[in-house]
């Protein structure tokens, strides 16, 4: 994917020679966008995150970057030649946003800055990233920061293309992340940015805008929102579950039986049912209650509802719901 070297040597106040004006109403079909490149969460303890994210999810650790003391700053999970998973380290207890970034694949950078400026999104330069890449970055009013990448040759990910593409992922495909907004000029945002809900580009990939979410990492029993002994662990637990990611599955009850292994958890940790969107869903949550989605490839079977339930153990037919939107889990 080529892109031009002098994009590394942009400086901060060059002025970009194309038509604001022209680029104001670029239709989402002409937006230099391919898809997400990666999500970027903080940890408090990047050994303990590297055992789910590694040796759970099987994602294999690509690189780190370093800090002038030899630090490590943020630990790089490679899902494929595309995407990856940013982990850093220092997550504050309490602090209940653990989302540090999301960041999105261009594929003409200097014209998708363009198009922003035109848009009086207030892009930051474009500016050499510490992996090698170019990129810009344009704060959203929720306080999210959203950097717009465009491989180079030669940097960190450019070096491993073909590379640390294990049978070990559980998925090869991140499919969308979801990040909380509840705020009008949040959403006014999202919608000059100039995509809908799937991002341009060949993968499919997408940008959910929720307020809130009901997979909770506790589950049995589930926590009561009004409880004011568990209020705040609630608050946290949605955070987590709203400022998620989403990774695609072939095989859900093959995946699901590899994770029990993985992560020796139980049938309560690995329920997998069918969502509103008829696809197999199943959440698991990192040490820090970031959510997980796994979610399947295909459609669940013709005549599936929604809210039926994949058994656990060997395969078997779906149960469905007795109770109309209330999982009848076993």
């Amino acid at each position: 994917m080529a892109v031009s070297l002098r994009l590394l040597w942009v400086s901060a106040g060059l002025m970009l020679t194309t038509s604001a004006s022209a680029q104001t109403e670029a239709p989402m079909a002409d937006l230099p966008i391919l898809g997400l490149a990666q999500v970027s969460f903080r940890v408090s303890d990047l050994a303990t995150s590297r055992h789910y994210y590694h040796d759970v999810l099987g994602l294999p650790e690509a690189f780190d970057l370093k800090d002038k003391a030899g630090h490590v700053r943020s630990a790089y999970f490679k899902i494929n030649d595309e995407q990856y998973l940013e982990l850093i380290p220092g997550l504050r207890a309490g602090d209940n946003n653990r989302q540090a970034r999301l960041v999105v694949q261009a594929s003409d950078l200097e014209k998708l800055h363009a198009i922003y400026t035109g848009r009086s999104l207030h892009p930051g330069p474009i500016t050499p990233g510490p992996d090698g890449n170019p990129l810009f970055r344009i704060v959203a009013p929720n306080g999210l920061p959203l950097d717009f990448l465009q491989y180079a040759p030669g940097s960190r990910q450019d070096l491993l293309r073909g590379k640390l593409l294990t049978d070990q992922r559980i998925s090869t495909h991140l499919l969308h992340a979801g990040t909380m907004v509840t705020d009008d000029a949040t959403k006014a945002f999202f919608a000059r940015l100039g995509w809908g809900k799937v991002l341009p580009g060949p993968r499919g990939d997408y940008i959910e805008t929720p307020a809130s979410d009901k997979n909770l990492e506790t589950k049995n029993p589930p926590l009561d929102p009004g409880n004011p002994a568990t209020r705040a662990q609630y608050l946290r637990e949605v955070s987590g579950a709203v400022n998620h990611f989403s990774l695609e599955i072939t095989d859900m009850h093959a995946a699901r039986e590899a994770l029990k292994r993985r992560g020796h958890y139980d049938d309560v940790r690995l329920r997998v049912a069918s969502g509103n969107n008829h696809h197999w869903l199943l959440h698991l949550f990192d040490p820090d209650g970031t959510r997980t989605e796994l979610m399947s490839k295909d459609p669940v079977p013709a005549g599936v509802t929604p809210f039926s339930v994949m058994p656990p153990g060997p395969p078997a037919p779906p149960i469905p719901p007795t109770t109309p939107g209330v999982y009848p889990w076993p």
